[in-house]
């Protein structure tokens, strides 16, 4: 391999021509980037697994979120100074990430830490979150303009503008779920479409990569006071959401269930928990057209449905506890389209109606009141807000009604 690459870079340096910049790269489009005959030798290249589903948020703006897998194929590091997301069919471009904002959002394979260079033969994903006014036009397909620096190129033709990863936009009908719990103060914590405990929580799992959280939701509860939990912060008693009822967001089949795990002592995750207990005391409902729902943490021995049962939308079907790979009481929901809460891709999905009485002013805030039981801090000057049809987005606190 080495020596194919070698002989394709000596030929596009000896035949191609270049407009040399002052650091001695050349500036090219993918279009003639080292062309050998009607070929192009490109340094990174790419794909999108998965692809984008729009949605419409509480924020009332619609949004695309996915993944860009990439791979450096060179035999050295190559640097990505930017990114653009381009409408295919009108070259619009409807995104753009340069400097810290791409950094963070390149992550090699089995790291979380953020990055602009791999090195050679280097993976990575580069999670991608688009934002439209309601009224815009959604594209057809998107395709990918990535800004390369590679070290092991041609001399004089290291820096090049690659097209990669084109995408049809899945524009497939959402579910609308009615409301998972009752009662007011509900956070939407680590929600989408950029809180990396979820949206980039890629898992390999039998032989391949999903994303079954990528719009996952914690909902934790506060107070009165806007406090999480009062008292020891040990017994999951104390939290406000402990105990809560869970109702069936929609009707539908139990395909899986689990409801004899312990409760864990709140404050940290537990050690030497496996893959499958991960979800703690949990249910899994088809609830059609492809879209299954999976509520995971619930409290042991209050899982009512067994697998096979049918239910209906507003049923009970649990309790809210501290089960499986938890830190505090808490409702974990997301939706996904396949039965395995892990071997799964996330879906998203609206509700159909909430109300939106505060807003959380970081997700670092939120765990400090998680985490010693300060009152949350608040985005001030929020007027609440009615919504029916809308995804709730990360740090929501929501009201629930039936």
């Amino acid at each position: 391999m080495v020596t194919v690459l070698a002989v394709v870079a000596l030929a596009a340096a000896g035949c191609g021509d270049s407009d040399d910049d002052a650091d001695g790269s050349t500036s090219t489009s993918s279009s003639n980037a080292m062309e050998v005959g009607n070929e192009q030798f490109t340094p990174i290249v790419g794909s999108v697994e998965f692809a984008p589903v729009p949605f419409e948020g509480s924020d009332g703006k619609v949004h695309l979120v996915y993944e860009l897998s990439v791979t450096n194929f060179t035999s050295g590091p190559t640097k990505i100074e930017g990114l653009k997301i381009v409408d295919e069919d009108s070259d619009k471009v409807v995104g753009e990430l340069t400097g810290d904002a791409l950094n963070s959002r390149v992550q090699p394979a089995g790291s979380r830490d953020g990055t602009d260079v791999l090195d050679a033969g280097q993976a990575a994903t580069i999670f991608l979150h688009v934002t439209l006014d309601k009224d815009a036009t959604v594209p057809d397909k998107l395709v990918h303009e990535v800004a390369v620096n590679a070290e092991a190129a041609p001399p004089g033709q290291n820096r090049i503008t690659e097209r990669l990863g084109e995408v049809s936009v899945d524009d497939r009908t959402l579910p609308v779920l009615s409301a998972p719990l009752r009662g007011e103060r509900y956070i939407a914590a680590d929600g989408c479409c950029d809180a990396v405990r979820h949206t980039r929580a890629i898992l390999p799992v039998d032989g391949q990569t999903y994303v079954a959280q990528r719009y996952a939701i914690d909902y934790e509860q506060a107070d009165e006071e806007f406090k999480i939990f009062t008292g020891d912060p040990k017994d999951p008693k104390n939290y406000e959401i402990f105990g809560k009822e869970v109702y069936a967001v929609a009707d539908g089949t139990v395909v899986g269930t689990k409801n004899d795990l312990p409760e864990q002592e709140p404050g940290t995750f537990p050690s030497g928990i496996s893959l499958q207990d991960a979800d703690g005391n949990y249910v899994v409902l088809d609830i059609g057209n492809g879209f299954y729902v999976n509520y995971a943490h619930m409290q042991p021995g209050s899982v009512k449905p067994k697998v096979g049962d049918k239910v209906t939308k507003g049923d009970v079907i649990g309790l809210v506890g501290n089960t499986g790979n938890s830190v505090a009481p808490h409702l974990h929901l997301h939706v996904m389209n396949g039965p395995s809460p892990l071997a799964s891709q996330g879906l998203p999905a609206v509700y159909e109606k909430f109300a939106v009485t505060a807003q959380v002013a970081s997700t670092a805030d939120f765990d400090a009141s998680e985490g010693t039981g300060i009152p949350l801090k608040l985005v001030p000057g929020l007027t609440p807000s009615d919504h029916e049809d809308e995804m709730i987005l990360d740090q929501n606190l929501v009201t629930f009604t039936e």
